[in-house]
């Protein structure tokens, strides 16, 4: 049960950040953040999220050259509050 909440969140994931990429027009990628995904470690890089985020008919060659990230620092937002403190 578990394993298949965990394919069902991955897959959903994977879809809307599919979604958001083509309504933003995302060249550079798109940047996953908070505390669940960091926690999955290997196993997301296999799960069907980069699946489910192509799979958008026509659009599936442009989606396939969008990155996809996952953002692992502990505190972005003070990571980017750096160069104001030092500046």
């Amino acid at each position: 049960v578990c394993m298949e909440a965990l394919d069902i969140f991955s897959s959903m994931l994977g879809s809307i950040a599919g979604n958001y990429a083509l309504s933003l027009g995302a060249f550079g990628g798109i940047y996953i953040a908070g505390g669940i995904v960091p926690k999955l470690g290997g196993w997301f890089k296999t799960s069907h999220f980069r699946e489910r985020f192509v799979v958008k008919g026509r659009y599936r060659d442009y989606l396939s050259s969008v990155p996809t990230f996952i953002i692992t620092h502990p505190f972005p937002g003070f990571e980017g509050l750096k160069p104001l403190v030092h500046g």
